[in-house]
């Protein structure tokens, strides 16, 4: 199963949290609110804040791990 791993730098260094989504629009989404420290919809417009940094990565995983050993933080989709 693939998965995309939201990976965080401190100084440059990897601070070895993790947070795994099943959907690469949902990492992006989670990392840029990260990165600008603001949840608005035109977050990417804004800069980049000065204490850490954060960037998706695809992994690979076996199917028995998810939702076992590893939790995903996708959002709830929404009906329409």
């Amino acid at each position: 199963m693939m998965i995309f791993v939201l990976i965080i730098l401190e100084r440059g260094q990897v601070t070895g949290e993790e947070f795994y989504f099943r959907e690469l629009t949902s990492c992006l989404e989670y990392s840029a609110a990260l990165n600008s420290q603001s949840v608005a919809e035109n977050n990417a417009m804004l800069g980049n804040n000065n204490y850490f940094k954060t960037y998706c990565r695809v992994r690979q995983i076996n199917v028995s791990d998810a939702g076992n050993k590893i939790l995903f933080r996708d959002p709830a989709k929404k009906e329409e």
